[in-house]
C-alpha cells in the first residue's frame, strides 16, 4: 500500500529549497500541483506543527501533496505523527539511520521517502520498509536493481534529464533555475502562473544580494566562514559541507588525537602528552578529507590556538593537508608567517581591539614582510574563550558594533585586507546589517552546530538544540580569560567538588601551566571538552554562543547556507 502511493505518482516535483523571508514556496509547490516538504523541528511543539500544516491544506490543488520532513527530528515521533495524520500528510521522509528516539517510525503505516547516500544505505532502507527512495541524481540507476521508486536530487539539467532516462519517478530540483528545464518545464509554467511579481523576480533571479568574499587568492561566492570548534566539533564532515557550498570551512586543529584517523599513545583513557593529543598526521588526514569533501568550492583552513601546545608543529601538518587559510587566536600569532614559510596560504589573526591588530602588523609588517590576509574581529557573544574579562564581556563598550569602527579604523592604515567580524552573528539581517558598519564578512559558530554534518556527537548537538538563554552563559576556564557555554551537570558538579578528577595528561594549552590553571578552577578543558564532544552529558563541557538558545532545528549545511545567503538552491555557485 505505501510502496503503491509512489509507484503510481506521475513525475512529482518535490521542494528542494525553502524560500527568504515572507516568500511562501510550500504552499506554491501545492498550488502547482507539487509536492511541499516542510520540516519538523528537532523537538517540536506539535500544536504549532498541525496549525502549519492546516494552513498548507488550504494551498492543494490536483496531484499536489504534503510531505513531512523528518531529518531534524530528534523527539516526540508519536505527537508529530500524530499531527501529520490529522492535517491529512501524504508521507513521511528520514534518513536510513534513525536514533533510537525515532525506531518507531519504521512501524508506521504511512508512506516513507528515505533519503539514501548509497546502495548500502538503500538496501538497509529496504530493509526497514522503505517505500521510496530519495538520492542524488548519480545513484538513480544503481538504486533501482533494489525494486523501490527512486526521486532523483539533482542540481542541473544534465543530472535531471539522466536521472529520468534511469527510472526516476520524479524529482527534487535544487535550484530555482532548474525549473527552467525540459522535464520541469510544464511544472514551472503552473509555479509561475500563481506567484506575484516579486517572486516570479524570485524564481527567476534569486534573491541573493550579499557580495563575494575575496581573501588572498581565494574567491568566495558568499562572504561567510564558519568558525573552528574544538574539540572535534569542525573536522572533514563540517569544515568540507560549508567549503562546498561556497563558503569558508575551518577544521579545528586541538585535540585530533580523538578523530579515527588517530592511534595515539593512551594512559587513563586520554592521549598521553601534546604529541598524543595533537597528532600532526591526523590534522594533516583531516584537512586533506575536507578538501576533498569541498568539491574544489569554497575554501577549507585551519584554525589553531595560539596557546596549543605544539602550535608550529600544527601550522605546518595544516599546510601539509592543503590548508588555503589559517585563522589563528586565543593569543596574538606573532610569529605564524615564519612558520608557514612561501607556503601559498592565506593567514588570518583574531582580534578583539584595534590595538591587538596593530600589533600584529607592525611585528609581521617588520619581521617578514606581510600582512594579514584577512582578520576575524570577535566579539564578547562568542562561544567558547573570550578576549575580554568577565566583566569587560559584559561592558556595552565591547559589543562588535562598537569595537568594529576601531578595527576599521587600523586595518586601513596598513591596507585593504578583510575584516570579518564574529560573535552574535545569527541571520541573514546580522550579516546585512554587519556588511552595512564596514564589515567585509562573518564569521558564525553556533548556527553550524545545529547541522547534520556537524561532526560532535548527537548528544552534543541536543544539549545545544535543548538550551535556554538562562543556560548558557559565562564561565571560568584553565587559561584565565572566561568562557561562554551551556551550563551542565559539570559546573553543578565543580561547585559541589564531586567533579572529574583534575590529571593533565594530555597536557593540551600552555597558560594552563601543565595543570596549574586546571586546577585553580576545578576541571581540565581538554578532558571535559573531549567528553561533551563523544556524547558525555555528565562531564562533558558544551561550548556554545549567546545565540545558541536560538537553536530549534537540524538541518543541512547547504539549507543553512541558502537560509543566511538568501540564495535558495545557491543558485550564485551552481550558475
Amino acid at each position: 500500500m505505501a510502496e503503491s502511493f509512489f509507484k503510481t505518482a506521475t513525475s512529482p516535483t518535490l521542494q528542494g529549497w525553502q524560500a527568504p523571508g515572507s516568500l511562501d514556496f510550500q504552499a506554491a509547490f501545492l498550488r502547482a500541483g507539487g509536492w511541499a516538504l516542510p520540516r519538523t523541528d528537532a523537538f517540536p511543539d506539535a500544536a504549532k506543527l498541525r496549525a502549519r500544516l492546516e494552513e498548507l491544506k488550504a494551498s492543494m490543488r490536483d496531484g499536489a501533496k504534503i510531505g513531512l520532513d523528518l531529518r531534524g527530528l530528534r523527539d516526540s515521533a508519536d505527537s508529530v505523527m500524530s499531527a501529520a495524520r490529522e492535517a491529512g500528510v501524504a508521507f513521511l521522509l528520514h534518513t536510513a539511520e534513525l536514533p533510537p528516539s525515532l525506531a518507531i517510525l519504521r512501524h508506521t503505516n504511512m508512506p516513507r521517502l528515505v533519503a539514501v547516500q548509497n546502495p548500502e544505505e538503500g538496501a538497509r532502507a529496504k530493509a526497514g520498509g522503505a517505500a521510496a527512495l530519495l538520492a542524488r541524481a548519480c545513484d538513480v540507476a544503481s538504486l533501482r536493481s533494489l525494486g523501490l521508486p527512486v526521486m532523483a536530487v539533482a542540481d542541473t539539467e544534465a543530472e535531471a534529464r539522466q536521472a529520468m532516462a534511469d527510472g526516476a519517478i520524479g524529482l527534487q530540483p535544487r535550484t530555482p533555475g532548474l525549473l527552467d528545464s525540459s522535464p520541469l518545464a510544464a511544472f514551472r509554467t503552473r509555479l509561475m502562473a500563481g506567484l506575484d511579481s516579486m517572486a516570479q523576480a524570485f524564481v527567476r533571479r534569486g534573491a541573493c544580494t550579499l557580495p563575494r568574499l575575496r581573501i588572498r587568492n581565494l574567491d568566495l561566492a558568499y562572504p561567510i566562514q564558519q568558525g573552528g570548534m574544538g574539540v572535534g566539533v569542525s573536522w572533514e564532515g563540517l569544515a568540507g559541507a560549508v567549503a562546498s557550498a561556497g563558503c569558508v570551512g575551518l577544521v579545528s586543529a586541538i585535540g585530533t588525537g580523538y578523530h579515527g584517523s588517530a592511534n595515539p599513545k593512551m594512559r587513563l583513557g586520554r592521549p598521553d602528552g601534546t604529541d598524543a593529543l595533537n597528532p600532526p598526521k591526523a590534522l594533516e588526514w583531516i584537512v586533506r578529507a575536507a578538501r576533498e569533501r569541498s568539491g574544489g568550492r569554497g575554501a577549507v583552513g585551519v584554525n589553531i590556538l595560539c596557546a596549543i601546545e605544539g602550535y608550529e608543529e600544527a601550522v605546518k601538518a595544516s599546510i601539509a593537508g592543503g590548508a588555503q587559510m589559517i585563522v589563528s587566536g586565543a593569543g596574538l600569532p606573532l610569529g605564524l608567517p615564519g612558520m608557514v614559510g612561501d607556503a601559498d596560504v592565506a593567514l588570518v589573526p583574531i582580534v578583539s581591539s584595534g590595538r591587538a591588530l596593530s600589533v600584529i602588523c607592525k611585528q609581521w609588517q617588520r619581521k617578514y614582510n606581510r600582512l594579514p590576509d584577512a582578520v576575524v574581529l570577535e566579539g564578547p557573544e562568542s562561544g567558547g574563550h573570550q578576549g575580554f574579562s568577565h566583566d569587560g564581556c559584559l561592558d556595552p563598550a565591547h559589543t562588535l558594533e562598537n569595537i568594529l569602527p576601531e578595527v576599521i579604523e587600523e586595518r586601513n592604515k596598513w591596507g585593504e585586507f578583510p575584516i570579518l567580524v564574529a560573535g552574535g552573528v545569527w541571520d541573514h539581517a546580522d550579516i546585512q546589517k554587519f556588511l552595512a558598519l564596514g564589515a567585509d564578512g562573518v564569521q558564525m559558530g553556533t548556527r553550524f552546530i545545529g547541522t547534520f554534518e556537524c561532526d560532535a556527537s548527537p548528544i552534543f548537538k541536543e544539549v545545544i538544540l535543548r538550551a535556554k538563554a538562562e543556560d548558557i552563559g559565562l564561565m571560568k576556564s584553565p587559561v584565565g580569560l572566561p568562557a561562554r557555554g551551556v551550563r551542565t551537570s559539570l559546573q553543578r558538579n565543580i561547585e559541589a567538588g564531586t567533579a572529574p578528577q583534575v590529571r593533565c595528561v594530555s597536557n593540551c594549552l600552555s597558560p594552563c601551566g601543565h595543570g596549574k590553571g586546571a586546577m585553580a578552577v576545578g576541571y581540565c578543558i581538554a578532558d571535559r571538552l573531549a567528553d561533551a564532544m563523544q556524547g558525555n552529558e555528565e562531564s562533558g563541557l558544551f561550548f556554545t554562543g549567546s545565540n545558541g538558545a536560538k537553536l530549534r532545528e537540524l538541518v543541512s549545511v547547504r539549507d543553512l547556507i541558502e537560509e543566511l545567503t538568501q540564495d535558495p538552491g545557491l543558485q550564485r555557485l551552481y550558475a
